[in-house]
């Protein structure tokens, strides 16, 4: 997926990007291109594939297939000290043993520039990261924030035409990596020079960024302005991982009206499918009087929050949050309403509400009157009433309710967490397992990317109707 843009002053692209480590695939053909003083933040969870993609620009990976060019031409078989790319990593890798000054003009040393021109440059970059006056100072005696400011300095003093960031402000305390973003992006505006920023905090994507590019799993899920990604994300994935949202199972009755928590609500959108998502963010969430709503809700929890109230509202099985300035106490009854310009319509992550199993049968009806059928390497015994034979195929029905977590010795399988949502009441979750993907609905609360295990519950394969002898 490549956002469309226009201009001709690409810098670097990614074409068809792929990498494994183990036999796993952590980049999945992946398409991108960077503009040339663009400030681009790649944004996923961990194990998203955002660092190794920083490696295989910076040459410290090479990738299984695919390539990289800089301005057009392929950079694969340039060495790593040789492209015109400094990385900043999240452990700053400053030598103990050198002063500021040095550590900031290490990079020019080992290019051969001429000491009277060092000086010059390492003091403007220093002046440039508010560090003027420290030159002389041991690393050892420096904050993080300095330590940080310092191997940034030391970075942009060789000028690179792009700067690879990755998570440089982990190490940070609060405070201090919300003062340096902002830093961050006036050097970005100071230098001129290309910024590729990895990061997991959405708040630092959301800050500094012209362009977010949104992965998971390897695959990038979304690109577009902060404005875009957060008014208008592609999936439930990326609107749940972007900001608080309220993301529901909905149903299109017709198109830009939808059906959801038992009531009709106008939308702008027409219809992609019967079944969709729906996501409306916190603070589009219009509070009422009951009678004046479009839905009625109980307030469960209310907190305030400076500027606005948070509330948890209760509604049709649902679980609704809002930010509000109008309070509402604890029990009482609200009247809910949006407008039609913020309900966002999606097509399902899973495109169906089951998962669709074809199983074989691997023995004949036995004395008890049950059947063997196997399938993912499983064999399960079934009370069918109809008489299969050997390697006679039956089609199968599992609800994602059906599907439980579980630990490691009750399990029938293992697999990854693809994807983790929050739909009001219930996690949705997408989990890779052999070359099946599996839909669940849980109250178990687990994070994307994790390896868990799990099993069918007792009668959840139900034999597709139309499908027995």
């Amino acid at each position: 997926m490549e956002k469309k843009r226009s201009g001709s002053d690409v810098l670097i692209r990614l074409e068809n990007l792929c990498k494994s480590f183990d036999n796993e695939a952590i980049l999945k053909s992946v398409n991108l291109y960077i503009r040339d003083k663009e400030f681009v933040t790649l944004l996923g969870p961990s194990g998203c594939g955002k660092t190794t993609i920083l490696r295989c620009i910076a040459g410290f990976e090479e990738p299984d297939s695919g390539d990289v060019t800089f301005e057009g031409k392929s950079i694969l078989d340039t060495p790593t000290h040789k492209r015109p790319i400094n990385t900043v990593f999240q452990k700053y890798a400053l030598f103990p043993h050198l002063n500021v000054f040095d550590n900031v003009a290490f990079g020019l040393r080992i290019k051969k520039v001429p000491e009277a021109e060092i000086r010059p440059k390492v003091m403007k970059m220093l002046a440039m990261v508010d560090l003027k006056g420290y030159e002389k100072r041991p690393i050892a005696k420096l904050s993080g924030g300095q330590q940080q400011r310092v191997a940034i300095a030391r970075a942009l003093v060789n000028m690179p035409r792009l700067l690879l960031l990755d998570e440089p402000l982990g190490a940070l305390d609060l405070k201090l990596r919300k003062d340096m973003q902002l830093e961050l992006k006036q050097l970005h505006r100071q230098s001129g020079i290309t910024f590729l920023y990895v990061t997991h905090d959405q708040e630092e994507a959301l800050t500094m960024s012209d362009t977010i590019v949104v992965m998971k799993s390897g695959t990038i899920q979304q690109i577009g302005s902060p404005q875009d990604i957060y008014n208008e994300p592609a999936n439930a994935f990326v609107a749940d991982f972007i900001g608080e949202s309220n993301i529901f199972d909905a149903q299109m009755k017709e198109d830009r009206k939808v059906l959801l928590c038992g009531a009709e609500f106008d939308c702008v959108d027409p219809m992609p499918a019967p079944f969709v998502d729906a996501v409306i963010r916190p603070e589009d969430v219009i509070v009422t009087k009951p009678e004046e709503g479009t839905v009625i809700g109980h307030v469960e929890a209310s907190l305030f929050k400076g500027v606005h109230y948070e509330m948890t509202v209760s509604c049709g099985g649902e679980t609704w949050i809002i930010h509000s300035t109008v309070s509402a106490a604890v029990g009482e009854n609200i009247g809910m309403r949006v407008d039609p310009e913020n309900i966002h319509i999606m097509k399902k992550m899973f495109p169906d509400t089951v998962n669709r199993i074809e199983a074989t049968v691997t023995a004949e009806k036995n004395e008890q009157g049950l059947v063997e059928v196997s399938f993912d390497e499983k064999s399960f015994l079934l009370p069918l009433e109809s008489e299969y034979a050997e390697e006679d195929k039956i089609s199968f029905a599992v609800s994602p309710e059906d599907v439980e977590l579980c630990d490691g010795d009750d399990a029938d399988f293992e697999g990854v967490l693809d994807s983790v949502v929050w739909k009001g009441s219930y996690y949705e979750m997408i989990l890779l397992s052999g070359s099946r993907r599996w839909l669940i609905k849980s109250q178990m609360d687990e994070q994307a990317g994790s390896e868990v295990f799990f099993r069918l519950r007792e009668g959840a394969l139900r034999l597709v109707k139309g499908d027995a002898k």
